[in-house]
């Protein structure tokens, strides 16, 4: 079992069908910023190391690691998690509720209420006594009665706010505060989202809608600045506490506290803050909750004013950093804007607390050391900058934040090609002059607007907007800068360039007999996988399964593929030991399909075959969720690992089985070979069609 939430498992699909995502892609389709998309790889990375497979980030966009065969098996485990909550979701689900209830709630509700049995109910009890108690909570059980959690108020919000946090990032919790937000997701909720529901039922949008607009008013009296974040923790903050006065659960401060609370300046900010929501809501938010307000907001004030930093000297440390970094990642980060608001944003409440020796915590450290190692080693060498600034050391749950702001600056420059305006200046004769022209034309951060003589110079310089003079001789010139090459432009000239220019050079080596050899290869892929789909469909075969065990199901099998003279004996034992080895691991029970999958890559086979065994009897397995399945049909495909043709289609058909509707119905109710072969091949041509619009367009 994996867990994953929706826009995790939809990336993966579309990873193991081949499409091609990039960062910015992923980014713009879930209105995501890239760090969260970089966040969503690492958790993904986490799940589906079981599988032996891992997201990566390469220049062509985001591919899965990993063997056919293990793709193919996380393939299959896709769909499951659409539909079904986990013992997690389950866990977190009932603290919600504990939480929340003023009464006690018997064992039997929450195990009626997700179809689960009270013995698995306690089980879960056991974990969350434990998250509860780590707390402050009390945790009561009582026969007949019920449980419930006993703690004050102060506790209970803290823990609320906790798992608030632990199911949603910032960037969720930002896109919640949108207008649309439940417009455009509440038709897409299905079971495996009801947390979320549940979750964000803890506060809602019309409450965030007041609290925004009294925050919009108090905001302009404010001195200083705040960070997105923590504007964010403090919206919710009002929207639970709210929630929880209109229940009648109130803050308590001691008194000399809020005396001294009432004569800050926060105070008077929290009280019109209260001013604007009362008029709204109509509750009256009393003097301990004001004051509660008015300690979040001291902690908002931390950044700026406790450091008395000005806006001068953040930008100075932001500078020194992105130029130290420009020069350690061979790339001109200065030009993007959006990391030196960032970095400003960040380094505004990062330096408070490195000044004040607070511990910095970093939850996704291993990760990102891990998948982002180079960045991560480079951007501690950048850090030395700020380490020189403020004399302390900066952990490396510090530098994991910074390596963040710095994959996702260096996406976004990736993205935005940077072409500079260049004038060609060679005194070589016509000839040479044509011939760099051309070489120089395929460096891809180069716009070559002409080709010049010296004496023409100041002519071209005026009549066009050039950035650069590229030169085979020495040229003085104090208005435009100018790069002296090599008239045969080697590979010294490149490196001149990239250290000029501050840039990594592209060369564009495809050319028109490319592009026509890359379109022939296309088209003979096609024909290769046209042929493909002809033998698989030719090697497809059904068979009745007497056996009640798993390994007779398997011998049954095997015999069906010997008997049609795929195999022979020795062949047929070296198969059937590897899918017996394999049978725990790969074995894929669809639930609620009573449908087997085994499934192999060997040697032993020459070419793709595909058997359908129908059970005399049903029989019990174990499927993807862990819970009983009665399954009826046994569907075997077996690839010969010699062959990429044979193995691409046998992953089209994988992907069919699940993205096809109707084919696992089809295929159940099917009772020859004839009606098998037509399912497979219709199957197939469908993605035989895709493959050539690909190709067309």
């Amino acid at each position: 079992m994996i867990n994953l939430n929706s826009r995790q498992i939809d990336l993966l699909i579309r990873l193991t069908a081949n499409e091609k995502v990039s960062i910015d892609e992923f980014s713009r389709d879930y209105f995501i910023t890239k760090r969260t998309v970089y966040r969503e790889i690492s958790k993904i990375n986490k799940y589906i190391e079981k599988f032996s497979i891992r997201v990566s980030n390469t220049t062509k966009g985001l591919v899965l690691d990993g063997t056919y065969e293990n793709i193919i098996n996380l393939k299959l485990a896709l769909p499951c998690c659409r539909s079904i909550m986990k013992a997690k979701n389950i866990k977190n689900a009932i603290l919600v509720e504990l939480l929340q209830s003023k009464d006690p709630i018997k064992i039997q509700y929450f195990a009626s209420k997700f179809r689960v049995s009270n013995t698995t109910v306690s089980n879960y009890l056991n974990d969350i006594k434990e998250w509860l108690r780590s707390k402050n909570i009390d945790f009561i059980s009582k026969p007949g009665v019920g449980i419930y959690v006993k703690t004050d108020e102060k506790n209970i919000r803290h823990a609320i706010i906790d798992l608030l946090y632990k199911n949603y990032n910032t960037d969720d919790l930002i896109g919640f505060m949108q207008k649309n937000y439940n417009e455009n997701h509440n038709e897409a909720y299905n079971s495996v989202d009801e947390l979320n529901i549940r979750l964000l039922n803890i506060i809602d949008y019309k409450t965030i809608s007041i609290i925004e607009k009294a925050l919009i008013k108090v905001k302009i009296t404010m001195n200083y600045q705040i960070e997105d974040r923590l504007y964010i923790e403090l919206i919710v903050h009002l929207a639970l506490a709210i929630k929880r006065l209109e229940k009648n659960e109130k803050i308590d401060i001691d008194a000399i506290t809020l005396e001294k609370l009432k004569n800050s300046n926060e105070y008077n900010l929290s009280q019109n803050i209260a001013n604007c929501i009362e008029e709204q809501i109509g509750i009256k938010i009393p003097d301990e909750e004001i004051a509660y307000i008015a300690v979040h907001l001291q902690g908002l004030r931390g950044g700026s004013e406790s450091l008395n930093l000005n806006g001068d000297y953040l930008n100075s440390i932001v500078e020194k950093i992105i130029d130290e970094a420009s020069k350690i990642f061979n790339m001109n980060l200065k030009k993007d804007l959006i990391l030196k608001k960032d970095l400003s944003m960040h380094l505004l409440y990062s330096i408070y607390r490195l000044k004040c020796g607070y511990i910095i915590r970093n939850p996704l450290i291993l990760d990102i050391k891990r998948q982002y190692s180079d960045i991560f080693n480079k951007s501690e060498r950048v850090l030395k900058v700020l380490q020189n600034e403020l004399k302390k050391d900066i952990s490396e749950d510090e530098i994991g934040y910074i390596t963040m702001h710095f994959a996702a600056s260096i996406e976004r420059m990736k993205s935005k090609l940077i072409k500079f305006n260049a004038l060609l200046v060679c005194s070589n004769g016509i000839g040479i002059s044509r011939m760099l022209a051309v070489k120089l034309k395929k460096v891809q951060e180069l716009n070559i607007i002409a080709v010049s003589s010296v004496l023409q110079l100041d002519e071209m310089i005026k009549n066009n907007n050039i950035d650069v003079i590229i030169s085979t001789v020495p040229i003085k010139r104090n208005d435009v800068k100018v790069i002296v090459i090599n008239s045969l432009f080697n590979e010294n000239d490149i490196k001149k360039l990239e250290s000029e220019l501050n840039i990594k050079i592209s060369i564009n080596e495809e050319d028109n007999e490319n592009i026509f050899q890359g379109n022939m290869d296309k088209l003979k892929a096609i024909s290769l996988y046209s042929s493909e789909v002809n033998s698989i469909v030719k090697n497809t075969f059904f068979t009745q399964i007497s056996s009640r065990r798993i390994g007779g199901i398997i011998k049954e099998l095997l015999n069906c593929v010997k008997e049609n003279g795929l195999i022979n004996e020795l062949r047929y034992k070296n198969i059937q030991a590897l899918l017996e080895s394999k049978e725990k691991q790969s074995t894929i029970i669809l639930p609620k399909k009573k449908f087997a999958i085994y499934h192999c890559v060997s040697e032993d086979i020459k070419a793709a075959t595909v058997v359908v065994g129908k059970l005399e009897k049903p029989i019990n397995m174990v499927n993807l969720m862990d819970k009983n399945e009665k399954v009826t049909t046994a569907f075997l495909m077996i690839a010969p690992s010699s062959r990429k043709e044979s193995l691409e289609v046998i992953g089209d058909l994988s992907t069919a089985i699940i993205e096809q509707a109707d084919f696992i119905q089809r295929i159940n109710e099917s009772s020859n070979t004839q009606s098998c072969r037509r399912i497979i091949e219709e199957a197939l041509l469908k993605k035989l069609y895709y493959q050539i619009e690909r190709v067309i367009n």
